[in-house]
């Protein structure tokens, strides 16, 4: 689901709203956005998660973007998540659909001299190991449909964790070294403290 607002960023939601939107999410889905949202994570970090990942309360995830690493606390909302939700023990925690296991083979259409066309080829995807971004856009787009939520993307569970926790009064860097941004300039553009401290301004100067 691509990041539809305005400002190229995906909607933030509140906690109402998110309570809402995990009532009409099925398994998996609904765990996976939930561990998006409490650790501040991608939606493809969070479907990559292995079972040896999470131990001693704390969650290690493998930052896409950055190749890094950040290890976050299981707060206890998402413990009980985790909980109900019945994870496997080891291995992927959202292992792929078994029909979506094979591999599959790969071809790239060659020109003859003659004129005509032939597929020739030229390898092999290897099979899909745990369940892909996509399948959780899909599910996610149908429960907006249903609620009537606009501008949401699998993107919105991380941005909604940072804006509630800015608007908590959490200080920028401790945000950061949960959402795992590179640096403060990119936290800060991500949580477009620009504009609303603009909107801000302009709210209290004509206040007076």
């Amino acid at each position: 689901m691509p990041k539809v607002n305005r400002r190229g960023q995906a909607e933030v939601l509140s906690q109402d709203q998110l309570a809402q939107l995990w009532g009409e999410l099925d398994p998996p889905h609904v765990v996976i956005t939930q561990l998006a949202y409490y650790t501040g994570s991608r939606i493809s970090e969070v479907c990559s998660l292995r079972a040896e990942d999470i131990s001693a309360g704390k969650i290690v995830v493998h930052q896409t973007k950055t190749d890094r690493t950040k290890e976050v606390v299981v707060v206890p909302q998402l413990k009980d998540a985790i909980a109900l939700a019945d994870l496997p023990k080891s291995g992927y925690l959202f292992p792929a659909a078994k029909w979506t296991r094979a591999t599959v083979k790969q071809y790239r259409i060659q020109r003859q001299d003659s004129g005509t066309y032939y597929f020739q080829r030229i390898g092999e995807r290897p099979p899909r190991q745990h369940i892909s971004t996509r399948a959780v856009d899909k599910a996610l787009r149908r429960a907006c449909d249903l609620l009537g939520f606009e501008g949401v993307s699998t993107h919105t569970f991380r941005r909604s964790l940072a804006t509630h926790l800015y608007d908590a009064g959490v200080p920028l860097r401790q945000i950061m070294a949960i959402t795992g941004h590179a640096s403060l300039a990119s936290l800060t553009s991500y949580l477009n403290l620009e504009q609303r401290a603009a909107g801000d301004a302009l709210l209290g100067f004509f206040a007076e």
